[in-house]
């Protein structure tokens, strides 16, 4: 044996050394992060679902050398008074092979040599909760997940969800699958997720008992989000979707072509701000193109408190109302919800917020429709509460909350006629489609004439139009000059004594 060979052999003993003493220690430090990680879980869980019933728990660790073992469970916590997502007796395992650092067997294994805490192998448990999904699967796990676990406590996972051919009389279900990458911060304050579904198709009977069918191709996310300091999420998402076709046995058939919804949410030091993109590049009916759809808006000077404030407020409404043992009524629900909003709507207002949606456009093959709207909106409690008297409680709560109003709208006579002929009944020769546009021009000059009549629109250059403008009192509408009063007293239909009252101003709060 050569001296080089001598020494190779050493330092390759030394690095095995090293190895596992580093594994071992990274064993006991995995092992003192899984309660910390666990606790993270089921205070999300809490704070997301307080109403669920959940907790997370892990069980049968056991250590070794290169990896360790454990189960992960999902389970009723016992506090779930109704609707309980899972029965006291039932569980989610997951089954977790953890695989130590500083270069965990199953990483080397694929040639990623990056240092870290773990890599886990996760599978999920066929148990008598997740049966059903196993006989999708024909008894594969249908949740399989490789997670890289960061010396900072980050995660990385590589998630696979199995594929599904699944029929029977009743439905049938077709699942492409559909990979995903997860990233997750030690403190949950930040992720991101990638992924994307190639074919989705069910079909079952609906109750009527005919067939509904919906399929989706190419279905693809990708989101960030991350905790701002009012403990709101904000961050970015894009979501787009190839074609969604929706068929019912006997019915017109909807296709829904080339969507793409994009937001973007931000937050500085006081207020959120936020935009919303969507694009649809085609809505079809019976083989028929109704035209494309597109939305632009946004938001600003939301402040971040006060939403957050608004939301606690309004969860814990909702959350009493579904724990009530006692029945409620949907119109009891809707007036207890409502005084929440009309309650803590000083709180929403706090920055002053804008929103704009500018605009919402359908074109078709006869022309381009346009919506727009920039609403500013003002904090009620700046204003002086007595300077507004002698109006209705309506006129008053509108001017403690409303600044400005700018609202445009225009929809051309010829693209409504083309959509009533798309929409009419199916035409056998030429003397028929000449009847069916006629009836549709009726139908388009009706309905311009029901607007006018009513004074909401007004018919000028071949389009149905209407705009609104409103600031400090005065309203233009269509062109008219009012009063605030003379504009919203047609929409009053109780006494101004039994109306909401204005928004009260909230007892000052300690900072």
């Amino acid at each position: 044996m050569t001296k080089k060979t001598v020494v190779a052999v050493g330092v390759i003993i030394a690095l095995g050394a090293v190895w596992t003493g580093a594994s071992w220690f990274t064993g006991k430090q995995v092992e003192k992060h899984i309660g910390e990680f666990t606790d993270n879980i089921n205070s999300q869980l809490k704070t997301n679902y307080p109403n669920a019933g959940l907790k997370v728990s892990y069980r049968d660790y056991q250590r070794g050398l290169f990896s360790s073992h454990l189960t992960y469970v999902l389970q009723s916590d016992g506090t779930a008074s109704d609707h309980q997502v899972l029965d006291n007796n039932q569980e989610v395992v997951f089954n977790e092979t953890l695989y130590h650092g500083p270069f965990p067997l199953s990483q080397v294994k694929h040639l990623n040599l990056i240092p870290s805490m773990a890599s886990v192998h996760s599978e999920l448990v066929k148990t008598d909760a997740v049966a059903p999904l196993f006989e999708l699967t024909k008894d594969a796990p249908f949740i399989n997940a490789e997670t890289r676990v960061t010396y900072s406590g980050d995660t990385h996972s590589d998630i696979h969800l199995a594929a599904i051919d699944f029929q029977n009389p009743d439905q049938k279900l077709n699942f492409s699958g559909s990979d995903l990458k997860l990233f997750v911060a030690r403190d949950l304050s930040q992720a991101h997720i990638v992924g994307n579904i190639a074919n989705l198709a069910t079909e079952k009977k609906n109750q009527l008992g005919q067939n509904e069918m919906l399929t989706l191709q190419d279905l693809a996310l990708d989101s960030t989000s991350r905790k701002s300091k009012f403990d709101i999420n904000v961050g970015d998402a894009n979501i787009t979707l190839k074609k969604l076709t929706l068929n019912v046995e006997n019915e017109n058939g909807l296709t829904v072509n080339d969507v793409n919804i994009s937001s973007e949410n931000n937050a500085d030091d006081v207020n959120l701000s936020g935009k919303l993109g969507i694009d649809v590049a085609s809505v079809v009916v019976r083989d028929q193109n109704l035209g494309a759809v597109n939305l632009k808006a946004s938001f600003a000077g939301v402040d971040g408190h006060g939403l957050k404030q608004f939301s606690d407020a309004y969860r814990a409404k909702f959350q009493t109302l579904m724990s009530s043992p006692e029945p409620i009524t949907t119109d009891e629900y809707q007036q207890q919800m409502a005084m929440v909003v009309l309650h803590n709507l000083p709180q929403l207002l706090k920055g002053n917020p804008q929103i704009h949606i500018a605009p919402l456009t359908w074109k078709n093959a006869k022309g381009q429709s346009d919506f727009n709207l920039a609403l500013d909106l003002t904090d009620p409690l700046q204003k002086d509460h007595n300077a507004i008297t002698g109006v209705s409680d309506e006129e008053a709560l509108i001017r403690q909350s409303i600044k400005n109003v700018d609202l445009k709208l225009n929809l051309p006579l010829n693209m409504l006629t083309e959509l009533f002929v798309q929409t009419g009944p199916k035409v056998a020769n030429d003397n028929d489609k000449k009847q069916i546009e006629a009836m549709a021009r009726q139908q388009a000059q009706l309905i311009a004439g029901v607007g006018q009549m009513s004074q909401l629109t007004v018919t000028k250059d071949h389009a149905i139009t209407s705009s609104l403008q409103y600031a400090d009192g005065t309203v233009t509408f269509n062109g008219r000059k009012l009063t605030l009063a003379e504009f919203i007293a047609p929409y009053i239909s109780v006494p101004a004594q039994d109306a909401p009252q204005a928004v009260p101003a909230p007892a000052p709060q300690a900072q």
